[in-house]
């Protein structure tokens, strides 16, 4: 859009305006009329700052040039439709007290740019406002002067003139000439000082020309559209004093119409106050009722003549009286407003709770003369608080306290000072976790879980004191907090809570049986704080020596679960340092003598505690969460030695390297893809079939169904199955048949003892011909002398690994243990 376009578009739209507010009645249009006025003039110096349009050369064009001429003519309609010249006056008024503001508001702005503590954002000079200050008054005085010659003008003309349309157009032409004169005159009072003005002048006068010719034609046609008001106003005679001063009748019935207006106020306040919900009530300073509202007699109970006359202290319970009486004095002499929330008593004995705002009356100097306040009946809300506060506080399904409010009871009896010897008062708690809940939530889902957990609760409940706090710890751990109780009480019932939850529960028709494993934890008064985390020790220690029992905390168990922490604190640095190693164990032909394949073991040589076993920190890893990714680094290490150890020619292109995977690994349906994604980063030499992954037997008959997922999911990428540590679980040969296992390796328990056991021999000898029979290949673990490999070979077992042959070893000694070897094979060879 060019300048031209933009010019015509904002004359269209300042003089669209006047024309809509004659959609109004008189006294809306006037008001509009104003308002436009002084918006216009408000905005003018600053969207004069802001941007002007270059028409042509040397005809540039101030947006506070083309809102000036809009002020001008809005003025001139107003009083032509208004048909009353005295509106001149407040249309002067009006740009009086807008010049004014702006006049104070720059005055601040520049006073504040000069003060070193306020922050000027954009080093703005105070200059700028200075010289804005001087230009807005000098404007201001112009606007007024050249109003009022263009009002007298068009009052000389309307008395000389009779023609319509003549009026009309010297009405149009004397505007032109008053915008123009402005353009004259606002150079020279803005710049008097200015050595040659006439270059402003004559851009100012060319600036105004065109705009006043621009608005001549919609100064025209509303004149031509409204030719009857113009007609009528021509009959208004204006006397020029009455441009500033009203007449004395127009001041007495201003005083009327603005008492009737006080009155009319008066009346609807009485009626807003009488019909509004809340109880209003005005007081004295002393707090004596002096009238209250219908709210206030329904909420209180008493009629407005029954409280009249009353001290408000009486509606207040006796315990708040002095509260309430001191917030009244404090309203009525520092004139502040004030809040409470009471009960209050009413006659017929009931009570309301009560939400009460009291304020101070001022009188017109203001002092304060009375006291009002408002209350509101807010027993609904406070029931349901109360309520909300219950909920926050309890378990929503037992209804007993939950480990928030067990917190905060624990935290209360630290802080509660208590006579007496430390006996006397001692503090238990007991921590309480059901054995078997999962196995009742798995066979009969979980609202019967649901079910068992609101029994135990109402039987815990039952069995302690009227003192002591039974709380729901969350899932199946329940917390019982004693105070004056001794070590024999605690674990006394602690007893009797594994007795009375021992007892079969009824559960959706069926019997349940549950065992609690319960850790017990008692201090001396004041010192309770650290009770929860020992009693939680103590029950893990319970479930850690064979669940259903009780366990006592002692400082044993606490130097223990923090040795743990910090060796899983260690193992975590460990794996993220790259500190933890693979050693590689063996796996020899009994028929041959060769290393068939390797298996890989983890070895962890701590900083400070020398090689920590595998049966120490594998666990941890497990109950830590580290094991998945321990097993992911293992698989990933084992693949790429392995590559090595194939590229190099230790191992024969169809040796296997044996990784062991734990329980975590086998429950990830994703373990597949880590296993292609290990096989791939090692490089073309490991391939899939060269990868044989262990799992324990225990670990597969978790969750059968997924298990056999899982590993039919491994078998499909081409890597064999061994099941781990044969012998140890439920060691049956049919879990045997359902996976797609081709190894089974013969845990050393049983290896250990062959050649003096019978036993030992004779299950080692089923174990061989029954994993025969079934395709699977043996391989047994732990084989330390000659006669143990010797009755191995007899059996058929098919490979062996163990400290006859060689220990795990780091893969450069492996490597060098393998070709140091005679033929490539091992001399233990049994003849057939």
């Amino acid at each position: 859009m060019g300048p031209w376009s933009l010019f015509v578009a904002q004359i269209l739209l300042y003089s669209a305006f006047p024309f809509a507010f004659t959609l109004f009645r008189k006294p809306q249009r006037l008001l509009l009329s104003y308002v436009f006025i002084a918006v216009v003039l408000g905005f003018g110096g600053f969207m004069g700052s802001i941007y002007a349009l270059p028409l042509a050369d040397g005809l540039i064009v101030s947006a506070g040039s083309i809102l000036y001429g809009a002020l001008v003519l809005a003025s001139l309609l107003a009083v032509v439709t208004a048909r009353d010249s005295n509106v001149v006056r407040n249309i002067i008024k009006v740009v009086i007290a807008v010049n004014v503001f702006k006049v104070g508001v720059l005055a601040v702005t520049s006073t504040a740019l000069r003060n070193p503590v306020v922050i000027n954002r954009f080093d703005t000079s105070p200059d700028v406002f200075d010289v804005s200050l001087l230009v807005v008054a000098l404007g201001g005085v112009l606007i007024i002067a050249e109003l009022v010659l263009l009002l007298m003008t068009f009052e000389a003309l309307k008395t000389h003139v009779r023609s319509g349309l003549t009026l009309a157009l010297a009405c149009v032409a004397f505007y032109i000439a008053v915008l123009c004169l402005d353009g004259v005159l606002f150079p020279l009072l803005a710049a008097p000082t200015s050595p040659d003005p006439s270059p402003a002048i004559s851009a100012g006068l060319k600036s105004k020309l065109v705009i006043a010719t621009a608005f001549s034609g919609p100064l025209l046609l509303y004149l031509l559209v409204f030719r009857r008001d113009l007609a009528a106003y021509r009959e208004v005679p204006l006397r020029l004093q009455e441009l500033f001063f009203a007449p004395r009748t127009d001041l007495v019935e201003e005083l009327e119409r603005q008492s009737h207006v006080i009155a009319q106020s008066a009346e609807r306040y009485r009626q807003l106050v009488e019909s509004t919900a809340d109880a209003v009530t005005s007081l004295t300073v002393d707090g004596v009722v002096t009238g209250w509202n219908r709210a206030a007699a329904e909420l209180y109970g008493y009629s407005t003549e029954g409280a009249t006359g009353r001290p408000i202290t009486d509606l207040v319970p006796a315990d708040r009286v002095e509260e309430v009486q001191g917030l009244i004095s404090a309203v009525a002499s520092d004139g502040v407003v004030l809040s409470l929330e009471m009960t209050a008593a009413r006659p017929d004995g009931s009570t309301v709770d009560v939400a009460l705002t009291i304020s101070p009356v001022l009188d017109s100097q203001g002092r304060v003369v009375a006291v009002s306040t408002i209350g509101r009946d807010v027993s609904e809300r406070r029931r349901f608080q109360r309520r909300l506060e219950h909920q926050a506080q309890h378990d929503p399904l037992t209804g007993l306290p939950n480990r928030a409010l067990l917190l905060e009871r624990l935290q209360r009896l630290d802080h509660t000072p208590q006579e007496g010897t430390a006996l006397e008062h001692a503090v238990a708690v007991l921590f309480i976790d059901l054995d078997q809940f999962k196995m009742v939530n798995d066979a009969s889902g979980h609202h019967a879980g649901d079910l068992l957990l609101v029994q135990v609760a109402h039987r815990l409940s039952h069995l302690a004191r009227s003192g002591d706090t039974v709380a729901r710890f969350g899932g199946d751990e329940y917390v019982v907090l004693c105070t004056d109780t001794g070590i024999e009480q605690a674990l006394t019932l602690a007893r009797d809570v594994l007795t009375v939850l021992s007892e079969p529960f009824e559960v959706v028709g069926r019997r349940a049986y549950v065992s609690a494993s319960v850790g017990v934890a008692v201090s001396a008064p004041n010192r309770s704080g650290d009770l929860l985390r020992q009693a939680d020790v103590a029950m893990y220690e319970a479930k850690a020596r064979g669940r259903g029992r009780v366990q006592l905390f002692d400082d044993s168990l606490d130097e223990r679960a923090q040795g743990k922490l910090a060796l899983a604190g260690d193992l975590q640095d460990a794996l993220a340092a790259g500190a933890l190693a693979l050693h590689y164990q063996p796996v020899v032909d009994l028929r041959t003598g060769t290393v068939t394949g390797v298996e890989a073991l983890i070895r962890w040589a701590h900083h400070e505690r020398g090689m920590v076993p595998p049966n120490v920190f594998i666990p941890l890893a497990e109950d830590t969460g580290l094991i998945t990714a321990i097993d992911q680094w293992a698989l990933a290490r084992g693949c790429h030695d392995g590559a090595r150890l194939l590229s190099a020619g230790v191992l024969p292109a169809d040796a296997h390297i044996a990784v062991n995977l734990s329980a975590h690994d086998i429950a990830d349906s994703a373990v597949e893809q880590t296993i292609d994604a290990a096989i791939r980063d090692a490089g073309p030499a490991m391939t899939y079939r060269n990868l044989m992954v262990e799992v324990t037997e225990t670990v597969v008959i978790r969750d059968l169904a997924h298990s056999r997922r899982v590993l039919n999911a491994i078998r499909a990428l081409g890597s064999d199955i061994a099941i781990d540590d044969f012998g140890t679980g439920h060691s049956s040969l049919t879990y045997l048949r359902l996976f797609p296992a081709q190894h089974v390796k013969i845990d050393r328990s049983f290896i250990r003892g062959i050649a003096e056991n019978p036993q030992d021999l004779a299950i080692v000898r089923s174990v061989v011909e029954l994993a025969h029979a079934i395709g699977l290949e043996t391989i047994a673990e732990g084989v330390e002398t000659l006669e143990q490999c010797t009755l191995l070979t007899r059996l058929g077992c098919d490979a062996a690994q163990g400290y006859l042959w060689s220990p795990a070893l780091p893969i450069d000694e492996f490597c060098t243990l393998v070709a140091e070897l005679p033929g490539g094979q091992f001399s233990t060879i049994v003849p057939s």
